[in-house]
């Protein structure tokens, strides 16, 4: 069965990547194990990164899409999309497991500085401090957004 991520992120099939990164941050702080140990968390928690790690990689998004409208459709689906669909599960499971054991200020530190950009290390230090500001208050903006 395909889980439908747009619905679990609480956006639509159209959001961009930043709308996709804020709902994303801001579910994955309800049901992170440090604000929530209910075994009903644990796997919205691992839906919320399988969902994360599909939506936010545009090839694994176009045959995600694919897949969701064959099974709103009810057409018939090749099975190899089926499989790699099979095999993002087993990938996000080990990644979900490590954010799970890590703290949400470790998980929101190493989201501010992938998000700044590895290039803003060879750009200076002004351009790094700047990335970092502006993902911080992404990041931030984010968790609020909606409350």
């Amino acid at each position: 069965m395909i889980t439908n991520y747009y619905i679990l992120l609480k956006i639509e099939a159209s959001a961009d990547l930043n709308t996709i990164k804020k709902a994303f941050r801001k579910e994955i702080t309800i049901y992170h194990p440090e604000n929530n140990k209910t075994p009903e968390a644990k796997i919205k928690f691992d839906l919320l990164v399988e969902a994360f790690e599909v939506l936010s990689k545009e090839e694994k998004r176009a045959s995600y899409d694919l897949l969701l409208t064959s099974k709103i459709t009810n057409k018939p689906v090749l099975i190899e999309k089926k499989e790699a669909y099979q095999n993002w599960q087993k990938e996000a499971k080990t990644k979900s497991k490590t954010y799970r054991e890590s703290s949400l200020t470790e998980l929101f530190l190493l989201d501010i500085f992938a998000e700044a950009g590895f290039e803003a290390f060879f750009l200076g230090s002004e351009k790094l401090i700047e990335g970092v500001g502006d993902t911080l208050g992404d990041v931030i903006g984010g968790i609020f957004d909606g409350l």
